[in-house]
């Protein structure tokens, strides 16, 4: 039986097995290589080094070079962690004949398989020689149109996982790569068009809980209110959140509005779970006038670094003051915990062309079924009735940060314009909790413009669970929000929150100060003078690149036959609105004729897309 993949693997290192194979010296980037041919080297263990090229903007040459002689190496990218690998494997079948490469894939932490539609070539197999080391040249497309492979996009963030050895010979490896040393690295572009820069005369400032004692309930959130730097006026360009306690699921940091003065004093911590809802900020949750989010991080992810040309406005004239907000889960009801988590932020005087925001869409809308294996949620729409009156201007959007539970199996941003799909703002098909990260958006849909819109799909797997799931922030609850990042915001200064209520047809289309205030008045305005507006009625096929269908579906179970049930609850149909998303189970090895027959059956039936058992 084949080993999985562990996933309580410590990043970096899967699991070490000490062997005398190897040679004293440990691997080192450039060694052997010149980085004139290959600019871009990152040392994956001390007996594994990567380099990487991409050559005429078709194609990906990686290149490992490992410590000793080596009977395998098996390369591997993902969207972000350790589902969906797509691996190049180059290795010696038995010694004395010449290596292979093959290219596999895995959908979880299972044994990889191979793929029918092998893309990757060895244009340099391994030569052992004095000098004892293992370097091979592999060479794959940056988008081969092959549902088991990993696209590799400009300046999109990828995975890479690593695993080697020096004895074994692959077929009997593969089985259980997990005893073999290897690792994984997240947040590594690939393909990079532009020179990331470093800000000039940076300083850091930390934003922390200050000891916090974690309530013994399950479920709690605590605030805080901190002062910023405000001598003059400042851009953020970088932040990372850390945890100093295990029962930390989620930081935020909303900014407040210049010249709002906060009701709790600085520094004091207090309850605030209220804020945890579905607004953000309700009566005696945070303070009125610091709804406005700016920064975002869970447990695992790395630093969300700013453009060059862009960051998040604090100091004189602007924010002065932020509250940050931490959710705890304290299952077991630990006692004597005190947490210190918050923000390092990077902030410089030197200010940039524009300022940053941070735009809410996602699914507060969902009902999972019992024991479902795959199963997609209604999608929220932002409609274009919305960008249409918020968007004052072309908005620049920049990266992704997509938050889901324990359930979470995939999720999606599509964006479409003048009722077409273009490609996806982003999207991880293969999502893994352990390895949340910043995603940048994809580069055909960086640019928002007025009377676009955008569908947040979620899809799950709630094998052996025994109830239906529900939209919530407590353990056993589910999540499906994706917080993007945007510039100028002075282009779209009325709009950071989009979330939709599909069954009733309506979106919040404001910012979240705004639907506070109108939360806070109990208003019977079912549109709230303009905050919500109606969705309407979408009928969009999927987007299709020049070179092949692409990237607009959710597909998590490409060995698998199609589900009729689960087919027929991927259309969406609610009183008002008729939403095509075929997004949970259709899969290259799906007939078009059967689709088409589900959804005449969907349409004439009227069939309960959200059925609870």
């Amino acid at each position: 039986m084949a080993h999985l993949l562990r996933e309580a693997c410590v990043v970096g290192v899967l699991a070490a097995i000490v062997l005398l194979s190897g040679s004293a010296d440990a691997a080192k980037c450039y060694q052997f290589m010149s980085i004139d041919d290959y600019p871009n080297c990152v040392q994956l263990d001390s007996n594994l080094v990567l380099y990487w090229r991409t050559t005429d903007n078709q194609s990906l040459e990686l290149v490992p070079d490992g410590d000793g002689y080596m009977t395998w190496i098996a390369i591997g990218i993902s969207e972000a962690g350790m589902k969906g690998v797509d691996f190049s494997v180059a290795y010696l079948p038995t010694q004395g004949s010449s290596w292979l490469i093959t290219d596999y894939f895995t959908t979880n932490y299972t044994e990889p398989t191979y793929d029918e539609q092998q893309d990757a070539q060895l244009l340099q197999m391994p030569v052992f020689d004095k000098d004892n080391h293992t370097l091979a040249v592999i060479q794959r497309p940056l988008d081969s149109c092959d549902k088991e492979d990993t696209p590799i996009f400009a300046e999109v963030e990828r995975s890479i996982i690593w695993a080697y050895d020096w004895v074994t010979v692959w077929d009997k490896a593969k089985s259980s790569l997990a005893d073999y040393t290897g690792g994984i690295l997240t947040g590594v572009r690939l393909y990079t068009t532009t020179n990331s820069s470093t800000a000039n005369g940076t300083q850091t400032v930390r934003v922390a809980m200050p000891s916090y004692p974690v309530p013994t309930a399950p479920f709690s959130a605590a605030c805080v209110n901190l002062a910023l730097p405000n001598d003059t006026p400042y851009h953020v360009v970088q932040y990372q959140g850390f945890n100093t306690t295990q029962l930390v699921v989620r930081l935020m940091g909303y900014v407040c509005a210049a010249g709002v003065v906060t009701p709790q004093p600085l520094g004091v911590p207090y309850n605030c779970a209220a804020g945890t809802l579905l607004l953000p900020a309700l009566p005696g949750a945070l303070p009125l006038g610091c709804e406005q989010l700016a920064f975002v991080w869970v447990p695992g992810a790395g630093a969300f670094q700013a453009p060059p040309e862009a960051g998040f406005l604090i100091g004189s004239g602007g924010s002065t003051t932020m509250v940050l907000q931490v959710v705890y889960w304290n299952l077991a009801g630990a006692v004597g915990q005190a947490d210190s988590s918050g923000f390092d932020l990077m902030y410089t005087p030197v200010l940039r062309d524009a300022s940053l925001g941070v735009l809410t869409v996602g699914n507060t809308d969902m009902r999972i079924p019992a024991n479902n294996d795959s199963f997609t949620a209604l999608p929220n729409i932002c409609p274009a009735a919305c960008t249409a009156k918020r968007v004052l201007a072309p908005v620049t959007l920049v990266s992704n940060f997509f938050v889901m539970g324990s359930l979470g199996a995939a999720v999606l941003t599509r964006h479409i314009r003048n009722g077409n799909a273009i490609m996806p703002v982003g999207r991880i098909n293969y999502w893994d909790k352990g390895y949340p990260l910043f995603q940048t958006v994809f580069p055909e849909s960086r640019t928002l413009l007025p009377n676009d819109t955008l569908i947040s799909v979620c899809s799950y797997n709630s094998t052996g669970v025994k109830t239906g799931t529900f939209f919530g922030y407590q353990n056993g609850s589910e999540l499906c929000f994706n917080y993007i990042t945007f510039y100028p915001a002075t282009a779209m200064p009325d709009l950071d929150y989009c979330i939709a209520r599909t069954r009733d047809n309506v979106t919040s289309c404001s910012t979240r100060t705004t639907l506070t205030q109108y939360a806070q008045r109990a208003t019977n305005d079912t549109y709230w003078n303009g905050n919500r507006v109606q969705v309407g009625a979408l009928n969009i096929t999927y987007y299709k690149s020049q070179q092949c269908q692409l990237h607009d579906d959710i597909d998590v179970t490409p060995k698998r036959k199609p589900n009729t049930k689960g087919a027929i609850a991927s259309i969406v149909i609610v009183p008002i609105v008729l939403v095509l998303v075929g997004v949970i189970l259709w899969t290259k090895y799906s007939k078009q004729e059967e689709m088409e027959r589900l959804l005449e059956q969907a349409r004439v039936e009227g069939i309960d897309p959200l059925p609870l058992s």
